[in-house]
């Protein structure tokens, strides 16, 4: 009889361990991401398209991930001869790979502005992309802001914050908040995705909601588009 307790006894306590280990790598914090250049791109043969904006390397529970950013600026081709920068193309990839194994391209964001005749602009916020945790599972949720523009007026830019977290696609999406000096704002109007509004997704909707205050305030001077 003793000898049979002693045993459940055991098998608990390795059980016991085995949930523990289990626990702290869901719980391992993610890595601090490096910013990286075009010539280690090269090296990992991860290619781009446009001019590289930003790129970094960061290791997770999932692995080692490479995030790429990059813009295309040309014209339209609607009016390919024009000679003015009316079309921007912006491209972000997200780069996986266990250890000795290839990279392979986890998922993807490309938008663009087509603007012929009108002023056409396109830019990330490259100083608010994040990588997050948010969920606690030890794997990185990517977050890219960007902008958009076609207009030939005072318009407000659109303005997207898209989250990723491996398949899931998260976002906010709406207009930069005008000021101009001496005058009263307009535009900021926004609207979350249906997703960010369920309870269990508090914790993405305030991250967003925290780049989205930063990132739309969009303050210019007399004559800027």
């Amino acid at each position: 009889m003793m000898a049979r307790v002693q045993r459940i006894l055991r098998i608990g306590v390795a059980a016991c361990m085995l949930l523990s280990m289990q626990a702290c790598r869901g719980a391992a914090a993610i890595g601090k991401p490096a910013p990286i250049d075009k010539q280690q791109l090269a090296v990992e043969t991860i290619g781009f398209d446009g001019t590289l904006v930003a790129a970094y390397r960061i290791s997770d529970a999932g692995g080692e991930h490479i995030l790429v950013l990059s813009r295309k600026a040309g014209a339209s081709p609607a009016q390919p001869r024009s000679g003015r920068i009316e079309r921007i193309d912006l491209f972000v990839t997200y780069h996986t790979r266990m250890g000795t194994k290839k990279w392979q391209q986890e998922w993807s964001i490309r938008d663009l502005t087509d603007c012929p005749g009108l002023d056409a602009e396109a830019d990330f916020f490259a100083t608010s992309v994040s990588f997050s945790d948010l969920n606690k599972d030890g794997k990185a949720e990517v977050t890219v802001p960007y902008r958009l523009f076609c207009g030939g007026g005072v318009d407000p830019y659109i303005i997207k914050i898209i989250l990723r977290d491996g398949p899931t696609k998260l976002a906010i999406r709406g207009e930069s908040l005008v000021r101009y000096p001496g005058q009263e704002p307009f535009g900021g109007e926004h609207q979350h995705d249906k997703a960010l509004l369920a309870p269990d997704r508090a914790a993405y909707k305030q991250h967003l909601d925290a780049i989205w205050k930063k990132v739309s305030v969009d303050v210019r001077s007399i004559g800027a588009p």
